[in-house]
């Protein structure tokens, strides 16, 4: 072929455009977001949208009507026949999900025949035993009333607690189907969760970490303590106010007049944060109300912060102070005592 100045044209091949590439899920679709397996059983779930849905769903309030009346496996003859009625909705419901029964169209010799192909209903019928089989065919047919009124006393005791076992083999695969994407939903927000706390405990490990490591040093680490008085037997180590460790008693006072105790920093140090931790045992009320004061040469002391309120931990912040000193002073005529107390 040649152009209008009588050049040669190749002929162009042309070939179709390429379908676009569904991507793989990623490792975190697959291992967290379940992305495969949720979409999977949204594909595959035994939902309203199913033509045999409405008869397992009346199916299912049969059983859930003789539940709530308390008479699950009765031998009454209301419960039998609300149990065949189950029965019959639930072999239904079998037979169109495997394309077996179409419509409306009522359950003859034929259907149960090829009901009986079917591996759940084959094995639950297996499980009646050849007379408790015999009857519920005889109930299931035309023949039912005259079937029923045959049924006398241990006979039909011993064929009730059957034809419930027969009902619920029926109704569990299907329940399981029915409910296949609430479980794959489940199982993605359990492992969402699952990993979202070890992230919320692991970024809060590593905030402690990095507090420590890069953090202000907390300046009553280890410090000099001083109290107004000593309960006998009770917080008599001090040390223990200033270790570290929020969770222990650091010391305890007698009762009457105020009371206080007082850590040395060792030296007049700028400080802005004092976190004070109240009794890690109870008698938390006894701290307040409670005052922080500071002072350059533990004589002239100045109120910095106060608490009146209950407290497990109380942040003092903002104090702006420049001191060597730190007294805390709880003022009514109480004991006192406190866990830990830490300056920054």
């Amino acid at each position: 072929m040649s152009d209008e100045h009588g050049q040669s044209v190749e002929n162009i091949a042309t070939t179709p455009q390429s379908m676009p590439v569904s991507k793989k899920p990623g490792w975190l679709s697959r291992a967290i977001w379940l992305g495969p397996r949720v979409a999977e059983a949204r594909a595959q779930e035994f939902g309203a949208r199913h033509p045999a849905f409405a008869w397992y769903e009346a199916a299912r309030q049969i059983c859930d009507d003789v539940a709530k009346i308390g008479e699950t496996g009765s031998s009454s003859w209301a419960v039998l026949l609300l149990n065949c009625s189950a029965v019959e909705l639930l072999v239904r419901t079998h037979l169109v999900r495997e394309g077996l029964l179409a419509g409306n169209a009522n359950l003859g010799e034929a259907e149960w025949a090829n009901a009986r192909t079917l591996p759940v209903v084959a094995s639950a019928w297996a499980k009646l035993g050849e007379s408790r089989a015999a009857t519920l065919a005889a109930l299931l047919g035309p023949e039912r009333d005259a079937a029923m009124v045959a049924l006398k006393g241990d006979e039909r005791e011993f064929f009730a607690t059957g034809l419930h076992d027969f009902v619920m083999r029926l109704a569990e695969p299907l329940e399981c189907e029915a409910n296949r994407l609430g479980r794959a939903l489940f199982a993605r927000w359990s492992r969402v969760l699952a990993v979202a706390l070890i992230l919320a405990v692991g970024l809060g490990l590593g905030g402690r970490w990095l507090d420590k490591k890069f953090g202000k040093p907390n300046l009553a680490l280890h410090a000099a303590v001083t109290t107004s008085s000593q309960f006998p037997g009770q917080g008599v180590d001090h040390t223990l106010l200033v270790d570290g460790d929020p969770d222990t008693l650091g010391f305890h006072t007698m009762d009457g007049g105020q009371q206080w105790v007082v850590i040395d920093l060792g030296k007049v140090q700028k400080f802005n944060k004092v976190v004070v931790y109240n009794r890690p045992d109870g008698y938390e009320e006894r701290a307040v109300p409670i005052k922080i004061e500071v002072s350059k040469d533990n004589v002239n002391y100045t109120q910095v912060a106060e608490r009146k309120e209950n407290f497990s931990k109380w942040t003092a912040r903002g104090l702006k102070a420049e001191a060597r000193y730190l007294r805390l002073k709880n003022t009514p005529p109480n004991f006192f005592h406190l866990g830990e107390v830490e300056v920054y």
